[in-house]
């Protein structure tokens, strides 16, 4: 069973597949048109089309050529936010590795941290919120007695 695509996702795709394609305007309209767009305020819309129809357009356009690439959550990452997600999950394991914490695993860890910083996320924290959690991290270790490595 598949699953309907968010009309604005449908634009996206368009947008994206457009100039992917290296559609110019009109051929662009035309192409909107052969899938059944309509007029609106004088021009051919996207947004008077279904969503079957806009999903038939990206197929076409697939079947053109077009190739939809994901973002990974790596490669959105701020620069910034790297080092520290990288050392909160240094000081998770090696809390676990002590048997201070019971589950290794990030989930575990994300949650502990939305604890801290009340964002789902650590990729949504700010530098405070990421600092905080290490400050936690170590807090809690020197608490338990573990010993850290740098």
């Amino acid at each position: 069973m598949k699953t309907k695509t968010p009309r604005s996702k449908c634009y996206t795709l368009l947008a994206v597949g457009k100039k992917q394609l290296a559609m110019d305007e009109d051929s662009y309209r035309q192409f909107l048109v052969k899938h059944g767009a309509t007029k609106k305020n004088g021009r051919v819309s996207a947004s008077t089309m279904t969503i079957g129809q806009l999903e038939m357009a990206i197929e076409a356009m697939k079947q053109a050529g077009f190739k939809p690439v994901r973002k990974s959550v790596v490669s959105s990452l701020s620069y910034w936010r790297v080092p520290r997600i990288k050392k909160i999950t240094a000081l998770w394991c090696a809390l676990a590795d002590a048997g201070v914490v019971k589950s290794r695993n990030a989930s575990s860890m994300q949650r502990w941290c939305a604890g801290i910083t009340k964002k789902a996320k650590l990729e949504w924290a700010t530098a405070r919120d990421l600092n905080n959690c290490i400050e936690g991290l170590k807090s809690w270790a020197a608490r338990e007695h573990v010993k850290l490595t740098d």
